[in-house]
């Protein structure tokens, strides 16, 4: 689990707790809070999951590679 899934569940754990919050309260603006940090929280670990799997299928040697043509390429 990298950092960025990390932020991703921590997000959806801190938009459960508003959800909960609004509901305690009967704030529906708080409820629809909680449920969009939720739902951002749970785009934020699927994409660092996606992420990890489309970077460990390239070699590393490549990937560094294709950075400095890049690199070269700006510089021109």
């Amino acid at each position: 689990m990298n950092s960025d899934q990390m932020h991703g569940h921590w997000r959806e754990v801190k938009g459960w707790a508003l959800e909960q919050l609004g509901r305690v309260t009967q704030d529906p603006w708080k409820r629809i809070a909680g449920r969009r940090e939720r739902l951002l929280g749970r785009l934020q670990a699927s994409l660092a999951e996606s992420r990890r799997i489309a970077e460990s299928g390239f070699p590393a040697s490549q990937t560094g590679a294709v950075l400095v043509e890049r690199r070269r390429a700006r510089g021109r």
